[in-house]
């Protein structure tokens, strides 16, 4: 039998082979490995949207007999997400977020539940008029952006507005451009997926959730929730929009925030949220967002995973050789000085920690985030004022329930009708139960928070 002889010089140069030679093969990603929160939580922010209009009631409304104009402006606020997509402050969110439509339905949401007429929302968002300080335009917009304190590489540390540089709506494509002014240092972008994830891929989503906002202050708003799942399935709308539909549990609020693959990539925009027990959630398409940022010459970062992927096993190969080279050496020094072999110490792995996250209940829609109230709003145009605040009457059909948008605050049921000082004609109105005016859940007697929401009930 032959006998080969191993020097120790090559027992070294294998044992150094041996510990590069996994990293190489690769080892199953978790997500704290590859979805690190900590790292992508610096570049996604809140907005909040004011939303401002004026809107004319009905003769048949109005206890004067004539279509009245209200005597103020009414406001109210919607909170979503967002994120940086370059290093230049440019973001995208979601573009109901941002569509004055959509603010023109929050207007009239929030009068009808101050006058304690939701029954009259159906005819009000179909017919009535709802206009900003000017005659004819749209309901006038402010947008705001924040990040909650403590998170590291923060870039907006108070209220900030954001200008709009385009959107499209809903059923267009829901997604939309902002741009952050005088930023002077570059911000920290998320890097956009090369291609459309597939069926079952793993993704996660991230936002704020109405939910969880916090108070008055920048100190107590919440920070973002990640929350997990996979692509379900690609859907296509009636208007000819494609969307993914995602398992992860999307809430009010996360509208235009992004969910990214197990890389850190984005895959998409938060749109859409189903109501009910179904859980039918969906984001914007990955080739509908490049293309929509392409279109504004947005200078969008790379994918993390044709870097990250690929290139570090090069640099472990080149490592390992290094450290093969310098054994052997080494070795071949030590044995013409008599001296022992160097050993080799073990390799330690770096680990990745993602940040958890803590808030307090609050309201979604019906107060600032930022601690504003309503009564910012600037007056409407002199011509518009009147003299009476509309009184509605009893003759219309009952709302019914909608699928609400996230960050925009569903149509309750039913409630009884009347303004501050309106009688129900007794002919006409039957006694209707007392709902929640944000989610529409029955109260009972004595109940001061719903016990569904905890919205504060008047």
């Amino acid at each position: 039998m032959k006998t080969t002889l191993v020097t120790p010089a090559a027992r070294s140069a294998a044992a150094a082979l041996l510990l590069v030679g996994p990293m190489l093969a690769g080892a199953p990603i978790t997500h704290a490995q590859a979805v690190n929160d900590a790292a992508l939580e610096k570049s996604v922010v809140l907005l909040e949207t004011q939303w401002i209009g004026n809107i004319l009631i009905p003769a048949k409304y109005a206890s004067n007999g004539h279509d009245t104009w209200t005597p103020d402006a009414v406001a109210t606020y919607s909170t979503c997400s967002a994120f940086y997509v370059s290093g230049s402050a440019q973001m995208v969110t979601a573009g109901h977020c941002v569509d004055p439509a959509v603010g023109r339905t929050a207007v009239l949401q929030q009068f009808l539940t101050d006058q304690n007429a939701m029954n009259l929302y159906n005819e009000a968002v179909d017919t009535w008029t709802v206009e900003g300080k000017e005659k004819g335009s749209p309901v006038i917009s402010n947008v705001e952006a924040v990040q909650p304190q403590g998170v590291d590489g923060a870039t907006i540390t108070s209220p900030t507005t954001v200008q709009v540089v385009d959107f499209r709506s809903p059923d267009k494509g829901d997604v939309a451009l902002l741009k952050l002014p005088n930023m002077s240092k570059p911000t920290p972008a998320l890097s956009i997926a090369s291609s459309t994830p597939k069926q079952g891929d793993q993704i996660t989503s991230i936002g704020f959730p109405a939910q969880l906002r916090g108070g008055a202050d920048q100190s107590q708003i919440a920070r973002a929730s990640f929350k997990t799942g996979t692509i379900s399935s690609q859907q296509v709308s009636p208007s000819g929009v494609v969307q993914l539909e995602v398992n992860s549990e999307l809430s009010g609020g996360m509208s235009g925030g992004p969910t990214v693959d197990k890389n850190g990539d984005v895959v998409g925009v938060n749109v859409l949220k189903s109501t009910g027990d179904a859980n039918f959630n969906f984001i914007t398409d990955t080739d509908d967002l490049v293309t929509f940022l392409k279109s504004h010459n947005v200078d969008i970062a790379g994918p993390q995973a044709a870097g990250s992927s690929s290139n570090w096993k090069w640099y472990l190969l080149g490592a390992g050789i290094a450290l093969v080279l310098g054994l052997a050496a080494a070795v071949s020094f030590l044995r013409r000085r008599g001296g022992p072999p160097p050993v080799a110490g073990p390799v330690q792995p770096v680990s990745g920690t993602p940040s958890g996250a803590s808030a307090q209940p609050g309201e979604p829609t019906t107060a600032s985030a930022f601690g504003r109230a309503p009564s910012t709003a600037p007056p409407m145009a002199e011509q518009w004022k009147s003299v009476t605040i509309a009184t509605p009457s009893a003759d219309t059909a009952a709302v019914s329930d909608e699928a609400a948008e996230p960050g925009v605050t569903a149509a309750p049921p039913p409630g009884p009708v009347g303004g501050p000082e309106a009688v129900a004609p007794e002919s006409t109105l039957t006694e209707v139960a007392h709902f929640c005016a944000n989610c529409g859940t029955e109260r009972h007697e004595g109940e001061r928070f719903c016990r569904n929401c905890g919205h504060a009930l008047g």
